[in-house]
């Protein structure tokens, strides 16, 4: 399908004398040629094979689009004369920013890690991961032993929490609901919280009060800055069918993980808890006879010692050595890549007093180069597996008035996508983080223009790739007992959030319910712990909607007579997510009260089968479009969990209240399956939302 065009706008060509200007002065000319505002977005060309593409097609020149957008050509050997003009300019800073804040970025704990030589480490494990070779077999890290051998353990303990920097405020809760309790956590570095903000509605922040994590005024605290309101937006080829709107008190609340830890350490501390910090867990046992205690293989900087532990919590996050083993290394099913930026400058005055975008799409898919122009590794790495090529790619963005100054601001950058090869490395998407964000934000001047002449500071980079299983949440095997996983570690997160604090928070009341419930009746084999981690069928629903919003591999996908589907368009996905906010925006007359647990997700039925419903009466012609694009069998496994869903719902209606004589009637085994399993009807329906 050829692109939609602005008629009145003429194709205009200004072609460079390339011979004559080195490449230095011809990449200024871009920037100068940006600053006067010929660089939209998401500039669209044709190739020689008539594919719709970012680069354009000859040799030497930079094409304006019909729309008047600035695009810089392929030559006939494939080679991006945007970075070739670029030159070692764009490699030079896109170091030098790293080399900026490496110095002073005091990021630490969970995300924390903003070096560029971690941006190589991750970036490899990233290419490995989309390389069509086989998977390596997992470490054995979770042992199984037949029968108890002696060990002379350091110390017992009835919880230890692996991984501390979410999981202090599982081990607080703990530790504050029963004092008797021997809690230690685990940690492999310091104990500590970063300096980027946590972004979070106040609301979900009532739950570490309620559990006895923090008290109201740590809290407040720990806030660094409120904020409303927060757009969320997507943009389509044709005006009549964008969206845009804006919701108060989601993700409103930037607050320090600093304090947040710090706080929740001292009244663990205080209530007797334990921290290990600097502390590796190579390995765990597990004695398979009886009722024996779980071993843990420690190393505290080269001395190994042993701990015993009646529970294990694996809060690891993510790249879980635990949960990688029980997956057998299996690939993700999906994948959200995210590059961002804190940084400071007077021109977010103005846009930190308008407030954020909890998610915005700016215009359509892109087709995307595989790695960047100057694609590094890290030193003494094989070689990269992954072979330039081009995908397609639909960007979103998000952006946070930061608490560490009134100019301070944060943006990222995100995309949804599979394992493909051709998928971006982070090197490239921070490629095409540094030329959109200025666009984005209004600034009117390149990235590198507006750091040079000190008109902005990059205080940090981020960076992360999200990881998500269909098959969530994660099902240990089942002679793995007194054992369970929390957090992303779990894999209980929405596969369209980047996981973290305030998915941990969402799920801890059920989590530490059941948790003290185990404890207290004994019940920590594999049968009863997997409770902890129900099917959620709310949970599984998203998966359609992750697929929705990721652009297929293929560049040709909405290109008639070249392999793909015509008449999809380029911008089916902001289409499809415009059409799906607007109906769901109205289901409340336009209150945006609607909106709000499915932007936190918290997806329920009424909210979406109602905004589905809808769509289907006002874009019936998007219908089959969806389904070509999504495929017949997400669409077919989806349809269970939305039938299971709305199961749950009745379910969770019909829970009612037991007296004390009832429960006296039960076993411990009985209440603790009855609870567990009204836990999952509310959870699974979306009934615990409370915004």
């Amino acid at each position: 399908m050829p692109p939609p065009t602005l008629l009145s706008l003429p194709l205009l060509t200004l072609t460079l004398a390339t011979a004559t200007y080195p490449a230095l002065r011809r990449h200024r000319q871009l920037s100068v040629l940006r600053r006067q505002g010929h660089s939209g977005l998401y500039p669209f060309v044709r190739n020689r094979e008539g594919i719709r593409v970012r680069q354009g097609n000859v040799a030497g020149k930079v094409e304006l689009d019909v729309r008047g957008k600035v695009d810089v050509g392929v030559d006939v050997n494939g080679v991006d004369v945007d970075d070739r003009l670029q030159g070692d300019s764009e490699k030079a800073f896109l170091q030098r920013l790293f080399e900026m804040t490496d110095s002073n970025s005091g990021a630490q704990g969970a995300g924390g890690v903003t070096s560029y030589d971690g941006l190589l480490r991750v970036d490899s494990m990233w290419s490995n991961l989309r390389s069509n070779k086989p998977s390596p077999p997992p470490k054995s890290f979770v042992n199984i032993v037949m029968k108890e051998t002696p060990v002379d353990p350091q110390d017992s303990y009835d919880v230890v929490v692996c991984g501390g920097t979410l999981g202090i405020f599982v081990a607080t809760s703990l530790k504050s609901r029963n004092e008797n309790l021997r809690i230690a956590v685990l940690e492999r570095g310091r104990l500590k919280g970063r300096d980027q903000d946590w972004n979070i509605a106040r609301s979900e922040l009532e739950t570490a009060i309620s559990l006895g994590i923090l008290t109201r005024e740590e809290i407040e605290t720990a806030i660094q800055i409120e904020f409303n309101p927060m757009r969320v937006g997507f943009k389509t080829l044709k005006p009549e069918t964008s969206f845009e709107t804006c919701v108060k008190d989601v993700l409103n609340i930037g607050i320090s993980p600093k304090v947040l830890i710090e706080k929740a350490r001292a009244r663990f501390e205080a209530l007797g808890g334990k921290i290990f910090e600097e502390v590796s867990l190579e390995g765990i046992d597990i004695v398979q006879a009886g009722s024996s205690p779980n071993i843990l293989r420690c190393n505290s900087k080269g001395s190994p010692f042993v701990l015993e532990s009646r529970l294990v919590i694996d809060a690891m996050g993510g790249a879980s050595p635990i949960s990688r083993q029980a997956r057998k290394n299996k690939k993700p099913d999906g994948i959200c890549v995210v590059v961002g930026s804190c940084a400071t400058s007077p021109l977010f005055k103005e846009l930190n007093a308008r407030g954020g975008d909890l998610i915005y799409a700016g215009g359509p898919a892109e087709s995307i180069a595989t790695l960047s122009s100057h694609e590094n590794h890290p030193p003494n790495s094989p070689p990269n597996p992954i072979k330039n090529s081009t995908s397609e790619i639909q960007f979103f963005w998000e952006a946070f008035p930061a608490g560490s100054g009134p100019l301070d601001r944060t943006t990222y950058l995100f995309a949804y996508m599979d394992t493909h090869p051709s998928r971006p490395s982070l090197q490239r998407m921070f490629e095409e983080y540094i030329r959109m964000m200025p666009m984005y934000q209004k600034l009117n001047a390149t990235l590198e223009d507006l750091v040079d002449t000190h008109q902005l500071k990059i205080n940090r980079l981020l960076y992360a790739v999200f990881p998500s299983y269909a098959d969530s949440p994660l099902s240990l095997p089942s002679n793995w007992h007194r054992i369970t996983s929390i957090g992303d570690a779990s894999g209980v997160q929405s596969p369209l959030s980047f996981g973290g604090f305030g998915a941990l928070l969402r799920h801890l009341p059920r989590t530490v319910d059941g948790i003290v419930d185990a404890l207290d009746g004994d019940l920590l084999d594999r049968k009863n712990l997997g409770m902890l981690n129900p099917y959620l069928p709310n949970l599984a629903s998203t998966w359609m909607m992750q697929r929705s919003m990721s652009a297929p591999a293929s560049p040709t996908w909405y290109n008639p007579g070249l392999g793909g589907e015509e008449g999809l368009g380029s911008d089916l996905i902001t289409d499809i997510l415009a059409s799906t906010f607007r109906e769901m925006l109205l289901l409340d007359g336009g209150k945006g009260e609607a909106l709000k647990p499915f932007l936190q997700d918290v997806v329920q039925p009424k909210g979406l089968l109602g905004a589905l419903g809808r769509v289907v009466i006002s874009r019936p012609e998007l219908i089959p479009k969806i389904f070509r694009h999504v495929g017949p069998t997400p669409i077919l496994e989806w349809v269970p969990h939305m039938a299971s869903m709305i199961g749950y719902a009745a379910g969770n209606a019909l829970n009612y209240p037991t007296s004390t004589s009832e429960d006296q009637q039960l076993t411990a085994q009985e209440r603790f399956v009855r609870d567990r399993r009204k836990e999952a009807y509310k959870y699974g329906s979306g009934a615990d939302f409370h915004g």
